[in-house]
């Protein structure tokens, strides 16, 4: 192939075009992902440096998506609502604490206004049976949450059940003040 003087200059120039645009994307790409990488460490370093660790909570019940997730230790329930796409329709949202923060292992239950209603109606004719009742179920009773329910539900798990309604003061978290609150409100038939 024979060019002549002016083709071989304009062959040049365009291959030094081509070279020159594929540089610059080439360390741009490169530039940013170091970028990435910089300020991914310091976000790390920040979590260490503020002593935040990274917790797991599950969600479940009437959420759009429910699940195990992954945030902060210090991180509130509507932030875990909010990554687990907010609430369904049917979602009793007033009894829930949206600004609890949450500790690694919580269990958030969503509960549906149904239940809710269908609860409400049972407590106000009955007590609450500690040996049989629900985690939702406890939670109704006076300053109970999802925590002490929990608890509740592990210790006569791994005890058997409650002899008498003054056992339940053997849970971590309730003492005398909280079982006054409790005590006219449950039963262990």
């Amino acid at each position: 192939m024979d060019l002549t003087r002016r083709e071989k200059i304009g062959l040049a120039v365009f291959l030094f075009i081509i070279l020159f645009i594929t540089s610059f994307y080439y360390y741009k790409d490169k530039r940013n992902n170091e970028m990435m990488v910089i300020k991914t460490s310091r976000e790390q370093e920040n979590i260490k440096e503020n002593n935040f660790k990274e917790i797991k909570v599950y969600i479940c019940g009437e959420v759009k998506k429910p699940g195990v997730y992954t945030l902060l230790e210090g991180d509130r329930l509507y932030n875990l609502i909010d990554i687990a796409g907010g609430f369904t329709d049917k979602a009793a949202k007033e009894n829930l604490n949206l600004a609890m923060k949450l500790k690694d292992e919580d269990y958030i239950l969503v509960p549906s206004i149904e239940s809710t209603s269908n609860n409400q109606i049972k407590n106000s004719n009955s007590k609450i049976n500690i040996n049989t009742a629900s985690i939702e179920e406890l939670k109704t009773l006076p300053r109970i949450g999802d925590a002490i329910a929990q608890r509740i539900i592990e210790y006569r798990e791994k005890n058997g059940p409650f002899r008498d309604i003054k056992d339940i003061k053997n849970v971590s978290g309730i003492g005398d003040k909280m079982f006054e609150n409790i005590k006219e409100k449950i039963t262990v038939r």
